[in-house]
């Protein structure tokens, strides 16, 4: 009953009709929406805080992406039925809705998207590399999960946080911490020349991710290098996805491809990278799509990962342009 009272609140201007039925000890929803045309029931499974929930089923979209969506609201009952019929949630971050705070004009829009379609909030990137410590030598399985689902979430929840004096100080941070991002790295390039002859190399990819890897956790979790020193235990790397796509994208981007910074914002994009392993498809913008699938194609960090750009939404025929 509480739960359908949050329904009526968050969705009642959508004029949505739901069924709440339990089945198996499990909840689930079955949604008609004349409104946006979604013509048949479908079925989703609410997704709770717990370790039996995977992570597999979170969708990453950037904020290119979504703020195209927005900007067609035809277009959202296909994407709800793509992403119910296939259990999917679209995960939203701190850094994703610093990012967006940005379109002002578009606060309402979002506030839209994240309510009417399955969308969930998910952890700090710093937390999912403090559990992936924790769980070393394993590799993690913790949910991506903060909150459940966008049933915990009140009408104009969105709304507020991204006008709020919270992303401001989310933005000044972001934006530090995308400076210091950016002085580090020309520190590392200095001490990491190129391969014999004279130019970097797809071999030396593994080597400076491994390098980036161990600096990151010297410097920010220096009792677990610490105790790894003392048992005289070599790092697994790969223990770490979070932290080796964030330094294999920097490579393959700055390295290989020697492109140079326009402006520090394209440092802040980069903290994005260290949610990708961990979701089931990720849709980005074309460049950053492009250098991820050649990441893929040579090292394992994104195995279980679909890496596409928003070409993805046309050819599966979610999106009539």
């Amino acid at each position: 009953c509480l739960w359908q009272q949050q329904i009526n609140r968050t969705m009642g201007k959508s004029r949505i009709h739901f069924l709440i039925t339990r089945v198996r000890s499990k909840t689930c929803i079955l949604i008609k929406d004349s409104l946006l045309g979604v013509s048949t029931l479908n079925s989703f499974w609410i997704m709770k805080m717990s370790r039996n929930y995977y992570h597999s089923e979170c969708v990453y979209l950037d904020a290119n992406t979504i703020s195209i969506i927005v900007g067609h609201p035809e277009w959202y009952g296909r994407l709800f039925n793509f992403l119910f019929e296939n259990h999917f949630y679209i995960a939203f971050s701190d850094v994703l809705l610093t990012e967006l705070s940005k379109a002002k004009r578009k606060h309402n829009d979002f506030n839209t998207f994240f309510t009417i379609l399955p969308s969930a909030e998910i952890k700090s990137f710093e937390t999912i590399i403090e559990e992936e410590v924790k769980s070393y030598p394993k590799t993690r399985t913790d949910s991506l999960l903060l909150l459940s689902t966008n049933l915990e979430l009140e009408e104009q929840t969105i709304t507020s946080w991204l006008s709020s004096d919270e992303t401001e100080k989310a933005l000044e941070k972001q934006l530090l911490r995308a400076n210091k991002l950016r002085q580090h790295l020309e520190i590392v390039k200095a001490n990491f020349p190129p391969s014999n002859q004279g130019k970097y190399s797809i071999g030396q990819a593994e080597i400076f991710s491994w390098m980036v890897t161990a600096q990151w956790l010297k410097v920010n979790n220096p009792d677990f290098m610490k105790k790894l020193n003392d048992e005289r235990r070599l790092l697994k790397p790969e223990v770490f996805p979070s932290i080796q796509l964030f330094a294999y994208y920097v490579y393959y981007k700055y390295y290989l491809d020697d492109r140079q910074p326009k402006e520090l914002s394209d440092f802040g994009c980069l903290f994005h990278l260290f949610y990708f392993p961990y979701c089931k498809l990720v849709i980005v913008e074309r460049r950053m799509c492009n250098i991820l699938n050649k990441i893929k194609f040579h090292s394992k960090v994104l195995d279980n990962v679909e890496i596409t750009n928003v070409d993805f939404l046309s050819n599966n025929q979610i999106f009539k342009r």
